[in-house]
């Protein structure tokens, strides 16, 4: 009995628990783009929440002479500053989540890709990250890349 107890608290300290929930790079993610994208979804919903809360706030605030002059700042979106550099990734953020989100739609709520369920055998291979869904999966990255530098092209340089 206590063999088998022994081997469960093992078993229990390699799952990943709260610490990946609170700190995914805690998991390695070298090849597994399914990890990749999944932290990447995290981190850029974390930056559009920031960006949405502070539009609301730079749109809303009674004209006082810092937020007028930094509203003019954002208003005013030409040539290459700070201002416009933490706009042009906080589009890519919410670009990559709005691709990202849009994948897991397809996957998650209408099944697209994920197929017949199957018995698991080594090696454990995630059935999504096989066939369309790894496909699905690079067709979002490269899309994003893409349509990102294209963004930047028409920010910055036009």
């Amino acid at each position: 009995m206590a063999g088998r107890q022994g081997r469960s608290a093992r078993l229990l300290d390699l799952r990943p628990g709260w610490k990946a929930f609170v700190n995914p790079w805690l998991l390695r993610i070298a090849n597994n783009p399914e990890r990749l994208a999944f932290i990447m979804h995290r981190v850029t919903g974390v930056i559009a929440s920031l960006f949405l809360f502070l539009h609301i706030i730079s749109t809303n605030v009674p004209a006082r002479e810092g937020w007028e002059a930094w509203r003019e700042e954002v208003m005013n979106l030409q040539g290459l500053t700070l201002t416009s550099i933490l706009f042009y990734i906080a589009m890519g953020a919410i670009l990559f989540h709005g691709l990202n989100g849009t994948r897991l739609i397809l996957a998650e709520a209408l099944a697209l890709g994920i197929g017949r369920p199957e018995k698991p055998k080594p090696p454990y291979i995630a059935p999504l990250l096989r066939g369309f869904q790894r496909t699905l999966l690079y067709a979002t990255f490269v899309l994003w890349i893409i349509l990102w530098a294209l963004l930047g092209y028409v920010m910055f340089f036009t």
